[in-house]
């Protein structure tokens, strides 16, 4: 009787990059440094766990939620209208088990931030002229809804509102939000060439977003010219900006890809898709969100990459004095002293850190100041643009988009203060010839964080009712002039005609004043808020950082006593003593270059494709 023994599946292939980590990790815990790598693994794993979004902007009336639900397969998910309707970012977020399909969620500023409400209560909330929108005691600072995947799974998509047109402070909080990890989807339409407001839009955003995919829709509407307009567009875009010139355009019908979604004959709806250009859509985007997925994987490899470099620089030090090859102490002998010497000036009030932090926080307030100003004049401008005032409803939609534009540039802020206080610490602790410890850049970090929580208050602020005794005013002024205009039997329609009118003026003319009202407050508590993180994150400079550099600079003087002693005795040793202790050394220092190796090799693969730069 003969066996037949199955066929065994071929292994499957371990990710270069799983490969190349995994050996920055064996070779940190050799060396003592495994904490260290544990903290750059989780940073890995908490990033994977955050799905990569599309953040969808776009003028009224081209499209795009139309788009969204054809790309969701979900007709009507997303409420369209020729208007601009939704208050706040939609984000349409694949079910999972603890978010499962059709439930809602609406971020707050005040804890619990996150609530849960009913599926069917989430048009209440996000429509502009909603009574619930309109007169909550706080309004939500964006929404959510667990969808089932569509035609691009595993990311989410992100309906961004706009006052009227585009709005790159509702894109940016949204790319803010997600992590970096996101693709910008700029919808245009077939009936012409791409708008000069969207053309500015898209190159203001592709100084900081790498990932740009724009769709053109309607082709439905427009079958003879579309293609024609989509090639115009791409000439646009590469004589305007050449980086620009690569990005995909795809031409796509939001409508037929809806009736696609809602047709049940197999064949109809095959065809539908084909026309749509949905699928190739979908297609174009899936690449950009395989590559921004990489992204925390990329930043692992470049991190564990020079943890490992401080280890390999001690052993091939010491390697070198073992061989004979270095002979000459001078250098040390220099570091040493050099580091004696700041440890004097230090100890003895000479060395003056104060001075320097004193320089940083002048120009972090003066730049605080500046920016405020601007966000101030900026919106103030626009809110007097609107020569009749406003009504409510422009006035919340302009409020909203200012609270966006508030956390945009909070958030942009605060990066430039850490980001400057840093460099602070590295120029004060590469003076003694250190690096500061790694436990201070993330104080440094957590008091931005801690001060940038408060910023959360002025999304809050509404604009405030109009005054009665304004109202009453315009009335008797507008009742007085129809009297005027309409003497004898038509006095009273016309005194109530123009009454009413001036009423409606006055009513409007209030809003706009409530929302400059509300642009002078929030300029101001921009600034404080910043300033307070300056505040903050000097303070560790100031207090916690000098304690510890004290201390380091002492340590770092002993090490180099020490080192000196080591390398002597290194150099002082007999044949046998070299030739037993290289033989130690030799396989550490290869397994630390060969780590360090694979991995810059993988971070450049993987940057390579991010970019599309040729290997």
């Amino acid at each position: 009787m003969t066996t037949t023994v199955p066929a065994q599946r071929p292994a499957k292939k371990a990710n270069p990059a799983t490969v190349a980590f995994r050996g920055v990790g064996q070779a940190a815990k050799a060396h003592g440094l495994g904490q260290e790598f544990s903290a750059i693994a989780r940073m890995v794993k908490n990033a994977q766990g955050v799905a990569p979004s599309v953040v969808v902007v776009g003028e009224m009336n081209r499209g795009k939620s139309t788009l969204i639900n054809a790309l969701l397969a979900a007709p009507g998910l997303a409420p369209t209208a020729p208007i601009e309707t939704t208050a706040l970012a939609v984000n349409y977020t694949p079910a999972t088990k603890e978010f499962p399909q059709g439930t809602a969620e609406l971020e707050f500023a005040s804890e619990p931030t996150r609530r849960r409400i009913p599926a069917q209560q989430l048009p209440g909330w996000v429509q502009v002229d909603s009574p619930i929108f309109m007169n909550a005691d706080e309004q939500p600072l964006q929404a959510s809804l667990a969808v089932r995947p569509g035609y691009v799974p595993n990311a989410t998509l992100v309906d961004t509102p706009g006052s009227g047109g585009l709005s790159e402070a509702y894109a940016m909080r949204a790319i803010a939000r997600s992590h970096d990890a996101s693709v910008l989807l700029l919808v245009t339409d077939a009936s012409g060439r791409i708008t000069a407001p969207a053309l500015e839009f898209l190159v203001r955003c592709s100084a900081t977003i790498d990932q740009l995919v724009l769709a053109v829709t309607k082709i439905d509407l427009y079958r003879g010219n579309w293609q024609a307009v989509l090639e115009e567009n791409r000439q646009i875009l590469a004589q305007r900006e050449p980086r620009l010139g690569n990005i995909p355009i795809v031409g796509v019908s939001g409508a037929w890809g809806e009736r696609a979604a809602a047709e049940p004959d197999e064949q109809r709806r095959g065809r539908l898709l084909e026309m749509s250009g949905i699928p190739q859509l979908a297609a174009t985007l899936r690449d950009p969100l395989r590559m921004a997925g990489q992204l925390p994987t990329l930043n692992a490899l470049r991190r564990g990459a020079d943890l490992l470099r401080e280890p390999l620089i001690a052993l091939e030090t010491e390697r070198e004095a073992l061989g004979g090859v270095v002979e000459d102490q001078s250098s040390m002998t220099a570091v040493k002293e050099h580091r004696d010497q700041l440890l004097r000036k230090f100890e003895d009030a000479k060395y003056d850190w104060g001075a320097n932090v004193d320089r940083v926080r002048v120009d972090l307030t003066s730049a605080n100041a500046r920016l405020a100003r601007d966000f101030g004049t900026h919106w103030k401008e626009l809110a007097q643009s609107k020569g009749t005032g406003m009504s409510a409803r422009q006035s919340q939609a302009m409020t909203n988009e200012m609270a966006a534009d508030v956390e945009v540039q909070i958030g942009r802020a605060m990066h430039g203060i850490v980001q400057r206080s840093t460099m602070l610490l590295h120029e004060l602790y590469s003076a003694a010839g250190m690096d500061p410890q790694r436990s201070l850049l993330g104080e440094v970090e957590r008091r931005a964080h801690e001060a940038g929580q408060s910023k959360r208050e002025l999304g809050d602020r509404k604009a405030a009712s109009s005054d009665p005794r304004m109202l009453m005013s315009g009335f008797l002024m507008g009742s007085g002039i129809g009297s005027m205009i309409f003497p004898g039997i038509g006095t009273a329609i016309g005194a109530g005609v123009m009454g009413s009118l001036s009423f409606v003026l006055a009513r409007r003319q209030a809003k706009r004043q409530s929302v400059i009202q509300v642009v002078a407050d929030a300029s101001t508590e921009m600034r404080e808020v910043l300033d307070r993180a300056v505040r903050g994150v000097l303070g560790v400079i100031t207090t916690d950082a000098k304690k510890v550099f004290d201390r380091d600079l002492r340590e770092s003087a002993n090490a180099a006593k020490s080192e000196l002693q080591r390398l002597e005795s290194a150099r002082r040793a007999s044949e046998a003593e070299r030739r037993e202790r290289i033989g130690k050394l030799d396989p550490q220092i290869k397994q630390l270059r060969d780590a360090i190796a694979l991995a810059e090799q993988e971070a450049r693969a993987i940057e390579q494709k991010r970019t599309g730069e040729k290997p």
